[in-house]
């Protein structure tokens, strides 16, 4: 009896959890969230495209990113547009570097947008094929909708100056399938994005705000419109975030 009450006690203050979260020196491990989730309200531009985004043209990407941020892109801007975001990031290491920074990558298996504009088919090299192989365009205003898929990969840099707050900042390549529907006419591609943003997280909500950026070459699915020409998209996402 004596041996079992002796124990008892022993093995609940094992179990209280207070030593699984401290180092050899007594200090608290900080709590690292690594997987995210984004509600995002989307502004963005669209205009004719004078070429293509690609790797081998980061300068350019962050050219337009600071462009973005001052308002200085020229294009139509939408009516409105929201996107869904869901990923988590890859730590290199299993601790943070002096207990405040994490270096990572960013994984996204799951982000749709979707965005609605009012233009001028004739400003974006939208065309109708006439009789005798004639080309009409449109000047009077269409709706335009825009809905797109997107993974995301990239390096990030997370820091945990506490418990709870989290600050996160990254630069992603995101391979995007691109989907555009103006009077029952569809047309898609392929779309070559680029994301470069931060977070602030407490706990496990927190805001953040990124520039998102690319091209395509869009190609006639359905329909009498004709979508020969390249398009740019450049905006920003502002978005609410859950950590976990």
């Amino acid at each position: 009896m004596l041996l079992l009450f002796v124990s008892v006690p022993c093995i609940y203050a094992s179990n209280t959890g207070t030593d699984d979260l401290s180092d050899e020196n007594g200090k608290t491990d900080k709590v690292v969230r690594k997987k995210f989730f984004n509600f995002s309200y989307l502004s963005d531009k669209i205009r004719l495209s004078d070429g293509n985004f690609d790797l081998r043209d980061l300068g350019g990407v962050f050219d337009e990113a600071g462009d973005i941020v001052n308002d200085n892109v020229a294009g139509v801007r939408n009516n409105y547009g929201f996107s869904l975001t869901r990923g988590r990031t890859f730590m290199f290491h299993n601790k943070p570097i002096a207990r405040l920074v994490s270096i990572g990558l960013d994984a996204v298996f799951f982000d749709v947008s979707y965005s609605n504009y009012t233009v001028v088919p004739a400003s974006l090299g939208v065309t109708v094929p006439g009789e005798n192989d004639g080309i009409f365009t449109i000047l009077e205003e269409r709706t335009l909708n825009k809905m797109e898929y997107s993974l995301q990969v990239g390096p990030s840099v997370t820091i945990t100056p506490g418990q709870k707050l989290t600050i996160e900042a990254y630069f992603r390549y995101a391979p995007t399938f691109s989907v555009l529907m103006m009077d029952k006419s569809f047309a898609g591609n392929y779309a070559s994005l680029f994301v470069t943003g931060a977070s602030v997280t407490f706990g496990k909500l927190g805001v953040g705000m990124e520039a998102r950026l690319g091209s395509a070459e869009y190609k006639t699915f359905s329909g009498d419109l004709s979508y020969e020409s390249g398009l740019k998209t450049s905006g920003f996402r502002a978005f609410l975030q859950i950590r976990w």
